[in-house]
């Protein structure tokens, strides 16, 4: 019967080869598909934040005037830098400023004078507000 079926499909040997390469990596992708809903991929831990915290607060002394501890939650205590009076390896120390970003902060702070509000960032060029989002967990204005 199968013979049968082939001659009236009238189907070359390639042909046959190629449409079989097909159905099994069909199969093949089923299978996979298949094991994936059984035995579901466990939730990674994306680790880039917490160590972008950990540099921030392990590379400023703890005996720095210009870190302000804030509580967080009873029992628990976070130190954010005040932008206000860092200093330039400070603000370099930040995840996203780079050295050109931090001298143009300390600019602003010559000219202008103190920043008001975590806010008044987003005048610096450099600082989009994706960073601001990111960077507004780590710093303080007081």
């Amino acid at each position: 019967m199968l013979k049968r079926i082939v001659e009236w499909l009238a189907l070359t040997k390639t042909e046959r080869n190629v449409i079989l390469f097909l159905v099994t990596t069909m199969i093949i992708g089923a299978v996979i598909r298949l094991y994936q809903a059984a035995f579901p991929a466990l939730p990674q831990f994306d680790y880039r934040a917490s160590d972008s915290t950990f540099a921030v607060l392990g590379a400023v002394p703890e005996d720095s005037v210009s870190i302000v501890p804030t509580s967080v939650a009873p029992g628990k205590e976070s130190r954010k830098l005040n932008i206000n009076i860092a200093t330039e390896q400070q603000l370099m120390d930040l995840p996203g400023i780079g050295e050109v970003t931090a001298e143009r902060i300390l600019k602003y702070r010559e000219e202008t004078g103190k920043f008001t509000a975590i806010e008044d960032l987003r005048i610096i060029k450099g600082i989009s507000k994706n960073k601001l989002e990111r960077l507004s967990p780590m710093i303080t204005t007081q």
